[in-house]
């Protein structure tokens, strides 16, 4: 039911296809938003590329990391950064026992850029790279729809891919995107890779919610977390999108509460008409208790149809958060409401309304549409009865 979480669009290697051939859509434009295996740039983690500088630099490279976060801060796209970095400069020098040597041991690296016009780009946005595997949930296409989990069949390709010779004498990776989402013998099955992995090969887990993993898998791999990205980069990764209106600052601040600081959801926010909605709600929540039920049967009508899905979804989930973000403040103490928020019905509410009020409302809200959705009920009616819910 979460409008900005299994939404998200993660491209799957194809089930039957040969090891490490992922097949990704080509997105030639790599200065605007793209599929994390097209962006050429990564902003907001600059300690992290730091850090990952000074592993390369002093041949201290891990064999396996957890990249932690919110989902859609730029985790993923982390990570194909990386192993460009990787796959282009860290070839092995054998005389050595390094991971470089000659000409590339005297270069100070002050980036992990690698130029979008270079043949590993290309070879590991299109999938293409010998040396590089991506797996991710299942995608079925036909049906549009994406596996919960990370199935131990797919885990299951890492090891042959792991004993084959690295095809440039250097680095393998393999990235295993939504690492949480994987079930107990998913997770038991890298674990064995994990415990003995062969020589410069790096695997990272992408998790956005890493206490799903199981402590063995966590204590054989370094773990970072990613934090959410701020408004000053939410602002400038926005405005890398040439349809992107400009935004007020009390918009930034209403984007980057519900995002969380992260680019996926608040694009999400954006192309769902998130502001339209939000305003809509607060329009009808300003006639409470006295509801206008005219218009709120006007408002079932307009976005409980298939066609509006994500409409009646962005709906459903804005009306959870308002009154979760209420509820958050009341706990702690508080009585005023963001300045993104200060409306005089919330505010009214805020006031009113007992602690244990708040939270029989938004425990109720939570029910009430886990309940339309899981009996796949009429949104007309689960519309209408959101709002003698929050009456009771």
């Amino acid at each position: 039911m979460n409008l900005f979480g299994d939404e998200d669009i993660i491209y799957d290697d194809d089930m039957d296809a040969d090891v490490g051939a992922a097949h990704f859509p080509v997105v030639e434009d790599h200065e605007k938003l793209v599929e994390p295996q097209s962006m050429s740039f990564c902003s907001g983690h600059e300690e992290q590329e730091k850090l990952f500088l000074e592993l390369f630099e002093k041949n201290s490279m891990p064999h396996a990391m957890i990249f932690a976060g919110t989902q859609g801060i730029g985790k993923s796209t982390m990570a194909f950064r990386l192993a460009r970095f990787l796959l282009k400069h860290g070839k092995v020098d054998t005389n050595q026992d390094s991971l470089f040597g000659g000409e590339e041991a005297a270069h100070d690296f002050s980036s992990l850029d690698v130029a979008a016009d270079d043949p590993v780009f290309a070879r590991v946005a299109s999938g293409g790279h010998a040396d590089f595997l991506y797996i991710s949930r299942y995608y079925d296409a036909a049906k549009g729809k994406q596996d919960a989990n990370l199935k131990v069949d797919a885990l299951r390709k890492i090891e042959p891919f792991l004993r084959k010779t690295s095809s440039d004498g250097g680095w393998r990776i393999v990235i295993v995107d939504d690492a949480d989402t994987m079930n107990r013998n998913a997770q038991n099955a890298i674990l064995k890779i994990l415990e003995e992995p062969p020589a410069n090969v790096l695997i990272i887990l992408i998790a956005h919610r890493p206490g799903m993993l199981i402590p063995t898998i966590r204590s054989r791999t370094r773990f970072l977390q990613f934090s959410p990205l701020s408004h000053e980069v939410l602002n400038d990764l926005l405005s890398k999108q040439q349809d992107h209106p400009a935004l007020s600052i009390d918009q930034l601040d209403i984007l980057s509460a519900i995002s969380e600081g992260s680019i996926g959801r608040a694009l999400q926010f954006i192309e769902g008409g998130g502001f339209d909605s939000l305003s809509q709600i607060l329009d009808h929540l300003d006639d409470a208790p006295n509801w206008n039920w005219v218009k709120i049967h006007q408002l079932s009508m307009s976005i409980s149809s298939p066609a509006q899905d994500k409409e009646y979804r962005m709906f459903a989930e804005l009306l959870q958060w308002i009154f979760r973000q209420m509820l958050f403040i009341k706990a702690r103490g508080g009585q005023d409401l963001p300045v993104f928020l200060q409306h005089d019905a919330l505010q009214n509410m805020m006031e009113s309304h007992s602690l244990e009020k708040l939270i029989s409302i938004t425990d109720g809200l939570k029910s009430h549409f886990e309940r339309v959705e899981f009996s796949n009920l009429d949104r007309r009616d689960a519309v209408r009865g959101c709002f003698l819910v929050i009456s009771q």
